[in-house]
């Protein structure tokens, strides 16, 4: 298994890849955009991890058309959820109550 900066080393040469060929809100594209979110959370790079998961919300409702219940946006919103809930479980590691 590769460990999270590798994962965001990749998966950001591959969205760069993807962006420069105009298809930010392809499947692949906010597939890469997901998973490039969840590494960024787990190194603890957390700002640059929110600012992925929000963009990716903002891709997929441009992908849905004006949609509201188009999958993708449910997709998007579990990743800045989960985005969301790494940080909190960093924070509660670094401030124990």
């Amino acid at each position: 298994m590769t460990s999270p900066a590798q994962r965001v080393h990749d998966a950001t040469h591959r969205l760069l890849e993807l962006l420069e060929a105009g298809e930010s809100t392809t499947e692949e594209a906010m597939a890469v955009r997901g998973e490039l979110a969840l590494a960024t959370a787990e190194t603890g790079h957390l700002e640059d991890a929110w600012y992925q998961a929000e963009e990716l919300v903002k891709d997929a409702q441009r992908r849905s058309g004006g949609d509201p219940d188009h999958p993708a946006i449910a997709e998007a919103r579990a990743v800045r959820d989960e985005v969301e809930r790494i940080a909190i479980a960093r924070d509660r590691e670094r401030n124990p109550t």
